[in-house]
């Protein structure tokens, strides 16, 4: 008796939610049938109806005034850079200040450096121009000075017409030819450019960057010892026996830091000093004075005899 009774009173309060006199029932279907209309309209526009050639046009101009736009934008930021340095330059492993000199962003020239490291090599100009980060107005402004050929010489129909009278040591002429562009006497690793670098036997366009980049952050080489420290030439003992062979170092050609003129971003970025250490160093020197040997930075709490030895090359004071 008490289930039946709940359900009664459950049926009673459903009707009185329900309960509506013939005025509000008139309006209910009025807003009712005006939702259904409206989303008629919604569903007949956004799928059904067939799109006009007025609608076409009108989507086609804003498109292409969205690339005019955006092109006359990539245009006026090229031509209003002041800071593009034009210069003769190689594109194959050129440095990223050197980039960033052209025009580039660190970013940008970051990717090229990506793709060299892939393996990639520019061998004409249009190479370069197929760059994604290269725009092509850029690519207009750098083409009369990149140093690399137009095309490459199309010699398949000649190569064939000599193979006939090539004599039996044909072999022998190629291999001598192409050791004749090999140095013949060692290179000298602090002088040399990426092209003379890239002649030693055993030394590819990754070994070459890799070093050179080294080269830039130390200041030079004072050993060949260092080679060691390149990234692309640690854990490689055979490689670097066969390459002391071949290179030279010229100690007097690294390029030293003034060490009591010097700025913490100099010191700081030298790969034996580090920031913490460069930091400490120019606050002892101006809390005791100016250095009078590069022996006296071992002073500072913090530059341990390891670090002298090897920061000595790189630094100078007055009167040295």
């Amino acid at each position: 008796m008490a289930r039946r009774r709940q359900q009664r009173n459950w049926r009673e309060e459903l009707k009185d939610l329900f309960a509506m006199h013939r005025g509000e029932r008139r309006g209910f279907t009025v807003l009712l049938g005006l939702c259904i209309i409206a989303a008629a309209w919604v569903t007949w526009e956004q799928w059904i109806r067939p799109p006009l050639l007025a609608d076409k046009e009108r989507i086609e101009v804003v498109w292409q005034s969205m690339q005019d736009t955006a092109h006359q934008r990539q245009l006026r930021r090229v031509a209003t850079r002041e800071d593009i340095e034009l210069f003769n330059f190689d594109p194959n492993g050129l440095p990223v200040e050197q980039w960033v000199m052209l025009g580039l962003s660190e970013r940008q020239a970051g990717a090229i450096h990506r793709f060299e490291e892939r393996g990639g090599r520019f061998r004409i100009k249009r190479d370069l121009a197929r760059m994604r980060v290269v725009e092509p107005e850029l690519f207009v402004q750098w083409e009369p000075f990149i140093q690399l050929p137009d095309s490459l010489p199309a010699q398949g129909g000649q190569r064939h017409a000599r193979t006939r009278n090539w004599p039996t040591d044909t072999m022998a002429h190629r291999w001598e030819a192409r050791a004749g562009n090999r140095p013949s006497s060692p290179v000298e690793l602090n002088k040399a450019d990426s092209a003379e670098l890239v002649a030693v036997p055993g030394i590819g366009p990754s070994f070459a960057r890799s070093i050179l980049r080294y080269r830039e952050r130390l200041g030079g080489f004072t050993n060949l010892e260092q080679l060691a420290e390149v990234p692309i030439l640690r854990n490689k003992p055979d490689a670097l026996q066969e390459l002391k062979a071949k290179l030279t170092v010229d100690p007097d050609a690294v390029l030293r830091v003034p060490l009591n003129t010097c700025t913490v971003e100099e010191l700081g970025r030298h790969p034996y000093m580090g920031w913490k250490v460069a930091r400490a160093l120019v606050a002892y020197r101006q809390q005791h004075g100016p250095f009078k040997r590069v022996e006296d930075i071992t002073g500072c709490v913090l530059v341990t005899d390891s670090i002298r030895d090897r920061m000595a090359p790189y630094l100078t004071v007055e009167g040295e």
